[in-house]
């Protein structure tokens, strides 16, 4: 198994680690998550989404897309089921994060991370 970090997002401005994910949703680009503090409103991070996943069933997700995008050429690869994997993961990385936090700053895991 790969060696797996977990870190808390920390607000670089006040320290708290209460955040709130802001998702930007543009058609032709990917989607952003913007993170910001909850505390002093601060920008803290912001992500690009290669695939989204959620706890709804696929089926129910591509609903809501056709309803949304009638033309169907919305790019279904960007929906992912919600699966027993995506929550085991989930559930692992809370109890990681609990019990044994990266105290680095998230640049340098992600740059020790990448090959």
């Amino acid at each position: 198994m790969a060696k797996i970090s977990v870190k808390k997002e920390t607000c670089p401005n006040c320290g708290a680690t209460t955040v709130e994910n802001i998702v930007r949703i543009a058609r032709g680009e990917p989607i952003k998550v913007y993170v910001r503090c909850t505390k002093c409103g601060a920008f803290v991070a912001r992500y690009r989404v290669s695939r989204y996943t959620s706890d709804k069933p696929y089926e129910s997700l591509l609903q809501i897309v056709r309803t949304a995008y009638p033309d169907g050429r919305f790019a279904t690869k960007e929906l992912e089921a919600f699966s027993d994997e995506v929550n085991r993961e989930f559930n692992e990385t809370i109890q990681l994060v609990e019990k044994l936090p990266d105290i680095r700053r998230l640049e340098e895991i992600i740059g020790e991370s990448e090959p």
